[in-house]
């Protein structure tokens, strides 16, 4: 019986010292911002498969880097992204649905937060423009040590 009550003892003082109050999630700031790189729209280029690749170079793990990429408007259209689908969470995009007239610019700004991944990394972003079906296809590559 007294072996029952120490251990019992043991474990309450296990999961009253293991119950520690969680710490509020903080945002980080990126730890590097990269230089911008631009890619032209046009519908001839979307209609041929528009991508682009962003190397975010070697990065350490928990380490958040910033790029941005300028969407140049060559159309005869106002460009308008509608919608992005990412294929991980990873991945923060950040752009403004505004209406891009023809011969101007939008930015599309890329936050990677590394910190649940490890090794060569490849994520692929599709945006969704209003008068297309066609996605522009946005991959970023990353080594993270």
């Amino acid at each position: 019986m007294r072996r029952y009550l120490t251990l019992l003892i043991a474990l309450l003082v296990l999961l009253i010292v293991g119950c520690k109050p969680k710490e509020e999630v903080k945002r980080l700031e990126p730890s590097q911002s990269v230089a911008m790189q631009s890619v032209k729209y046009s519908e001839e280029a979307l209609e041929q498969g528009l991508r682009d690749t962003l190397d975010f170079g070697k990065m350490r793990q928990g380490e958040i880097i910033a790029k941005k990429l300028e969407v140049k408007n060559e159309g005869q259209r106002p460009m308008v992204m509608l919608r992005h689908v990412t294929t991980c969470g990873c991945v923060s995009v950040l752009y403004d649905r505004k209406p891009v007239a023809p011969g101007k610019s939008a930015v599309i700004e890329f936050e990677l937060d590394s910190k649940s991944l490890q090794g060569w990394q490849m994520k692929l972003m599709e945006f969704y423009f209003a008068d297309k079906g066609t996605p522009m296809k946005i991959y970023i590559e990353a080594e993270v040590e």
